[in-house]
């Protein structure tokens, strides 16, 4: 996996918790009954979360408003429309916008059940907010 940081810790302090352990992540797929992209479990096991500027990013070894499980679960019980597949990669805290992220690695803002813009894996998102 490149680091898809790179260009993050050249702009902004990284924060980031314990990287997870391939065990935590089988468990969060388990708990969620979702797969997670290769690229995401990569984030997992090197960074669990990681917060940088105004952007915090969901993972794993972080407190539950920004735990992959917690806040996925929590939107997929508020809303009946929440896509099937998908985990919360961030949640912006603006008018009720997610970032999501399909199995396939693809990554979308999403508000009130419509798709807004799209990023083919997290490394492009990632350098979307850089």
């Amino acid at each position: 996996m490149s680091n898809i940081f790179f260009e993050v810790e050249n702009k902004y302090k990284l924060y980031s918790t314990k990287g997870a352990s391939e065990q935590q992540i089988n468990a969060a797929e388990l708990k969620l009954k979702r797969k997670f992209s290769l690229e995401y479990k990569e984030y997992l096991a090197k960074y669990g979360a990681v917060s940088f500027g105004n952007v915090e990013l969901t993972g794993l070894n972080v407190e539950k408003y920004a735990n992959v499980v917690d806040v996925t679960n929590k939107e997929i019980q508020r809303n009946s429309a929440f896509p099937d597949g998908c985990i919360v990669l961030q949640n912006t805290g603006v008018e009720g916008v997610l970032v999501l992220m399909e199995e396939n690695g693809t990554v979308y803002y999403w508000q009130n059940g419509k798709k807004g813009s799209e990023y083919r894996t997290l490394h492009d998102f990632i350098l979307s907010l850089v």
